[in-house]
């Protein structure tokens, strides 16, 4: 393929990493076919969008554990429904 098409596949990478960073769905990814090796113009670029990809990947995973976390604190929190127990306690008698 020619540097063109290259710098186009590597334009979709990076407008994928930045819809996935913003909370955006990003489309089912698939190879092109018949790509060819990535031209050696392109390399340090390539790189970039591959650092670029291990980041995002890395602000999702923080994503994904921070919202785990504070589930989990709502889950921890008895609901008004289902508690029998008090809602207040009487410390002075």
């Amino acid at each position: 393929m020619s540097p063109d098409t290259w710098s186009a596949i590597l334009d979709g990478f990076e407008r994928d990493i930045a819809l996935a960073v913003s909370g955006g769905i990003v489309p089912l990814w698939t190879p092109p076919v018949d790509a060819g090796p990535l031209p050696a113009a392109l390399a340090d670029r390539a790189r970039r969008v591959l650092d670029a990809q291990a980041d995002a990947v890395a602000i999702l995973k923080r994503a994904r554990h921070d919202a785990g976390t504070q589930l989990g604190a709502i889950d921890a929190v008895p609901s008004g429904a289902a508690s029998d127990r008090p809602l207040l306690l009487d410390v002075r008698g």
